[in-house]
């Protein structure tokens, strides 16, 4: 049992309690300051680990624009050659080296003030005669650039990227039909058949006629294990899901109209696509590029072992610019490769060997041209891919012509006055414009809009105004450099705008003049194998009944060509055209899709075609560990 003492023993025990208490107190005040300290500290790191995140966000997306400037750079550069030759422009810019620094510490402003700074430099890792592939590298700094900092000051923050991008020129996907016009296309006929797929780049019109289009299945690749064709990319461009065969159609750029007759797999709904925008057409104004290729490959044209053009006819002395050529079953012309020939071209006839023939004129076809050694079928018998592929297996090295014209194809007899009648109709139709007052979608007939409303916000108010609209190289283009070789400040920018077929130069409606041959057939206009006497007149070489085409077409002008006769006309390869003024009085009108166009680049007939500048392809985008850009020059 415990007892109470005496009271200076209580008084005793209660200042001891009062003593442990304020100890507690202590106790506590210095624990509350421990953790408000290390609170404090905490927040000043995690502060500052914040700011660091920001700041490695805001670089990186420094470094990002950086990189936006440098792509944007090069398809200006693209851009600033018009349709000429916009490869050339970008290999330019190289001229001097290899690796070109063109922004070098840029201010980053939100309004006065600066937010940060980025460098850029471009390096040119791989070039062929048809692609070029760039290294943009760029690199985002805080405060500012190492360059524009003063000698006590440092970069706080830097972060730096890398975008590997490939220009390519590869054949036009006007090439993936049998028939594709630049304009309004027109099938009025019941006995019309597109085996392969038909395009027009305005609107496709089949007047409620009854034609055919089988359509044809496009690939993006074909690859070639020993002799064997391999394809692949189908494009399923009806939707079905299915890689049937079923697939391709008709295709515009506008509307597809009338065609509630129409027979094949493009009289589906499901295989027409309209308003499917518009593919840009090859120019063929400036040679140069083609001429130069023609040479690398040692083109040439021999008949009976007799060579008539080495690669380009009419840049040596004695070559007369004109090239004359017939060929026999017995002694055909022998084609070796893309030729050019600076000025019009004259061929019918048999022709054996793989090759075209790109005219810096007009390209007249007076009567049949016939493959000696062609495909053992015009076409594949059927559209899948085992068949498809079979056929090209079995013709990829048989008889191929090109045909490409910088002007006018002409068929037939154009100097016999039905041909004339028939062609001066259609050439000076309302619906076949070829005037480039076409306003700033380049398609006639469109002023009034998608709506077809005049007066809305949709129309095409340049359309024949009467005014050749179209861009000219500024000064602005000359501070950054983007003025190609040989053109200055002022000048037409070619392809841009009305100038349709890319030559710089306005073009009135088409005439009979302008496909007429005006030159004497001799030997003094003509080399070729031209008779040493000459030929007295066109007519004695021509026929209406030139009904058939072994080959590949393409000008962005007009295909002028009247059929009579018996027998079908038809065309084995593909019509690429501008204008088509096509009458037929045969029993058929036919187009059978050459499947060696396949696959673009890797066709087998690629290296034969008119090429386009491709939308550039991003290889690889990637963040870098070390600053390429610090030790630039300013």
């Amino acid at each position: 049992m415990y007892a109470l003492g005496t009271t200076t023993d209580i008084r005793c025990a209660a200042r001891a309690r009062r003593g442990t208490a304020l100890v507690s107190s202590l106790i506590v005040f210095v624990g509350l300051a421990g953790l408000l300290y290390a609170a404090t500290l905490l927040s000043q790191v995690e502060v500052k680990d914040s700011r660091r995140a920001i700041d490695d966000v805001r670089v990186e997306a420094l470094a990002q624009a950086g990189l936006e400037r440098g792509l944007l750079l090069l398809r200006q550069t693209a851009a600033a050659a018009g349709s000429q030759d916009p490869l050339g422009t970008l290999t330019e810019l190289f001229t001097a080296d290899t690796t070109i620094e063109p922004f070098v510490g840029q201010p980053v402003l939100d309004g006065a003030s600066r937010v940060g700074a980025y460098s850029v430099s471009l390096t040119v890792l791989e070039q062929t005669a048809t692609s070029l592939t760039v290294a943009v590298q760029a690199t985002g700094y805080l405060p500012d650039a190492p360059q524009n900092l003063g000698p006590t000051q440092r970069v706080t923050h830097w972060s730096a990227a890398q975008a590997n991008v490939r220009y390519e020129l590869a054949p036009s996907e006007v090439f993936d039909y049998a028939y594709f016009i630049n304009n309004w296309g027109w099938f009025y006929g019941n006995t019309i058949h597109c085996n392969g797929n038909a395009r027009s780049n305005g609107q496709f019109d089949v007047a409620g006629y009854a034609p055919t289009i089988t359509g044809q299945p496009m690939y993006d690749e074909v690859a070639w294990n020993g002799a064997h064709a391999s394809l692949s990319g189908y494009r399923d461009d009806n939707g079905d899901g299915l890689l049937d065969g079923n697939d391709g159609g008709v295709f515009a750029g506008w509307d597809i109209v009338g065609t509630q007759n129409l027979k094949g797999n493009g009289g589906k709904a499901s295989n027409q696509h309209d308003y499917d925008g518009a593919i840009e057409m090859p120019n063929l104004s400036d040679l140069s590029n083609y001429e130069a290729q023609a040479k690398i490959l040692n083109a040439n044209i021999t008949i009976s072992g007799t060579t008539y053009s080495n690669a380009v006819y009419g840049d040596e002395a004695g070559e007369k610019q004109n090239l004359y050529l017939v060929g026999t079953a017995a002694n055909p012309i022998v084609l070796d490769g893309p030729i050019v020939v600076r000025g019009d071209v004259v061929i019918s006839g048999y022709v054996t060997g793989q090759g075209a023939i790109y005219a810096g004129g007009n390209v007249y076809v007076p009567n049949s041209i016939q493959y000696k050694n062609g495909p053992s079928t015009s076409l594949p018998a059927n559209n899948s891919q085992a068949t498809t592929e079979a056929w090209l297996t079995a013709n990829a090295n048989k008889d191929f012509l090109g045909l490409f014209a910088r002007e006018n194809v002409v068929v037939g007899d154009h100097t016999n006055s039905t041909w004339k009648s028939y062609v001066s109709w259609w050439m000076a139709s309302s619906m076949n414009k070829s005037k480039e007052d076409a306003g700033e979608d380049g398609m006639p007939n469109t002023k009034a809009g998608k709506d077809g409303v005049l007066g809305t916000i949709d129309d095409d108010v340049l359309e024949d105004d009467g005014v050749f609209t179209i861009d000219h190289y500024t000064a602005d283009d000359e501070a950054l450099g983007l003025i190609p070789s040989g053109k200055s400040v002022g000048d037409a920018i070619p392809g841009s705008g009305e100038d349709i077929d890319g030559d710089g130069v306005f073009d009135d409606t088409l005439t009979l003049a302008n496909v007429t041959l005006t030159k004497a057939l001799n030997t003094t206009n003509f080399g070729g194998n031209m008779p040493a006497t000459g030929i007295a007149s066109y007519s004695r070489i021509a026929s209406m009944y030139a009904n058939r085409l072994d080959a590949v077409f393409y000008t962005n002008h007009a295909f002028c060509w009247t059929a009579l006769g018996s027998s079908d006309a038809t065309v084995n390869g593909a019509l690429v055209s501008r204008n088509e003024n096509i009458i037929y009085g045969t029993p058929n009108l036919k187009f059978n899709y050459d499947s060696r166009l396949l696959g673009g680049n890797t066709g087998k007939c690629a290296p034969y075609l008119p090429r386009t500048l491709q939308a550039p392809e991003i290889l690889r985008w990637m963040k870098l560990d070390s600053d390429p850009n610090r030790y630039v020059s300013p």
